[in-house]
């Protein structure tokens, strides 16, 4: 037998194994993938107006700790180093500028209306506790569209013979990987070769099955493409198989998105944090850069750099929330304990990417009826390139033209012009009306932003994040990388739920 040639059920097992066998196990994944549901947000009652707490940083973990310590009628004062805001929760605009450390200024100059998000962009629909905040302060939310079957697929490998420069819908991908499959399992039936224990009923309502959901024919059970493919074509199951397309035929699809609704807020993520800004009043002292924290017995000391006099100033009080980015923390100056300053020393984070590219027409509704959703590829070294799910049929739009390793292809050495160069090049592969529409675009490395110095923060283990999760005498750790789930809005709430809700028992007792 042909060693390059595979049995039929050794096709069966490849295909199991791209995603087809996941009526079980994709759902565990999912599950894994998302995080479990939140919990209920912490009960807590009795006023303490004779505690004074200090929050360190205004991203959305210590506006949520500021914002129910309010509540619960606590003395409090939140420092950030930014004139703004939000932290991770970045919705940049027409106007909007940073310099980048050790680099260029931007200043955007997108059109009035027109935005990125640069940091966090959308919300599962598990993701109860955001999605709670955002019905109490009044923040409206639209659905965005985390996969089209209108998407494209882009790879340039030989080996995948006619695909390999190819762009390739999603919609074709799954016509196809499904025709293949329920054609091979058909066939398999009809010659009394499948080891199944099915009844001849069974066998009736199976077949019946494999013709409707593979668009195969009632006769000779062949696959032949359904209109709603696009066209008549098929591609070749083998390099299809051989392909990474197939990740996304899948019975549910684990992650953010599939057939579970996925939600953004209307005008972008910075709508939140300025909600809470709303409701908090004059609790946020802005441009106050933390220098040091120094703890005893009796209270808490932060010095902080007010960053548009350069004078330093300080702070006291009972208790002190850092909600601060452990890649910021780790350079202050804090009299920890010995394990609580190893774990902080121990953290990690994410060097993540982003770029808005504004186009002067939204050529990809226009002419390739895509509304929403990804362009998958690794050849293209552009990470996860995104299509907006706002404005539909507007004029002019922002694409995610990159978000992925800030250091990918050396684009975090690169200068400004030559990343937005890369992103052009390679995205004109699939699209090539890019050049002729772009007008504007934003780069943001969040290793390069100051008071950041990196994206969402990561914990290697369950050990250290045991730690970071205990208060530190009268420090406590209450960011987003002292969570279980960093790299979303939600484990920000968590971190902050359970840092206030401990923080409440201790005063109360």
């Amino acid at each position: 037998m042909d060693a390059n040639k595979m049995t039929r059920r050794q096709l069966l097992q490849r295909f199991g194994a791209v995603g087809g066998s996941s009526l079980v196990m994709g759902a565990m994944g999912a599950w894994d993938l998302m995080g479990q549901p939140s919990g209920p947000r912490p009960v807590m009652k009795g006023p303490r107006p004779d505690t004074k707490v200090i929050v360190l940083g205004a991203g959305l973990s210590g506006l949520t700790v500021g914002y129910e310590l309010g509540k619960l009628d606590y003395d409090y004062r939140v420092l950030e180093a930014r004139d703004s805001v939000g932290g991770l929760c970045w919705t940049v605009r027409r106007g909007m500028q940073h310099t980048e450390i050790g680099g260029e200024t931007q200043v955007c100059d997108f059109d009035e209306g027109q935005y990125i998000n640069a940091g966090a962009w959308r919300i599962p629909n598990r993701d109860q506790g955001i999605i709670g905040y955002c019905k109490e302060l009044g923040v409206p939310l639209q659905l965005f569209v985390n996969l089209s079957d209108a998407n494209y697929y882009y790879e340039e490998d030989p080996e995948l013979g006619s695909l390999s420069g190819q762009r390739v819908r999603l919609r074709e991908v799954k016509a196809d990987m499904w025709g293949s499959i329920t054609e091979l399992l058909a066939k398999a039936m009809d010659s009394g070769q499948i080891d199944a224990p099915l009844s001849e009923e069974d066998e009736v309502l199976l077949m019946g099955f494999l013709v409707r959901a593979g668009y195969l024919d009632s006769e000779d059970h062949f696959y032949g493409p359904p209109e709603l493919r696009g066209s008549e074509d098929r591609w070749d199951f083998g390099s299809l198989l051989r392909s990474n397309f197939g990740g996304r035929v899948r019975s549910l699809y684990a992650g953010t998105g599939g057939p579970d609704p996925v939600f953004q807020p209307i005008g972008g993520m910075n709508q939140i944090p300025l909600a809470f800004e709303r409701a908090m009043g004059h609790h946020i002292t802005f441009g106050a850069e933390v220098r040091s924290i120094r703890q005893s017995e009796q209270g808490v000391r932060v010095v902080y750099r007010d960053t548009r006099t350069g004078r330093e100033r300080e702070e006291t009080a009972d208790f002190c929330v850092s909600c601060l980015p452990m890649s910021i923390l780790k350079k202050i100056d804090v009299n920890f304990s010995p394990e609580m300053a190893e774990a902080v020393g121990k953290t990690e984070h994410s060097s993540s990417a982003k770029m808005g590219l504004q186009m002067k027409r939204r050529f990809w509704e226009e002419d390739d009826g895509i509304f929403g959703g990804h362009l998958w590829s690794s050849s293209l070294q552009l990470g996860e390139f995104s299509y907006p799910s706002n404005d539909f049929y507007s004029d002019k739009g922002v694409l995610l033209g990159y978000y992925g390793r800030g250091g990918q292809a050396g684009l975090a050495d690169m200068r400004i012009r030559d990343r937005v160069e890369h992103t052009l090049t390679q995205a004109s592969k699939v699209h090539p009306q890019m050049r002729e529409e772009f007008e504007h675009a934003y780069c943001v490395w969040w290793d390069k932003v100051p008071f950041s110095e990196g994206a969402y923060g990561r914990t290697p283990d369950a050990e250290l994040l045991g730690q970071l999760s205990k208060p530190d005498g009268r420090v406590y750790l209450g960011s987003a990388g002292a969570s279980g789930r960093p790299a979303w809005l939600e484990g920000a709430i968590q971190s902050a739920w359970r840092t206030v809700e401990a923080l409440h028992e201790r005063v109360s007792a």
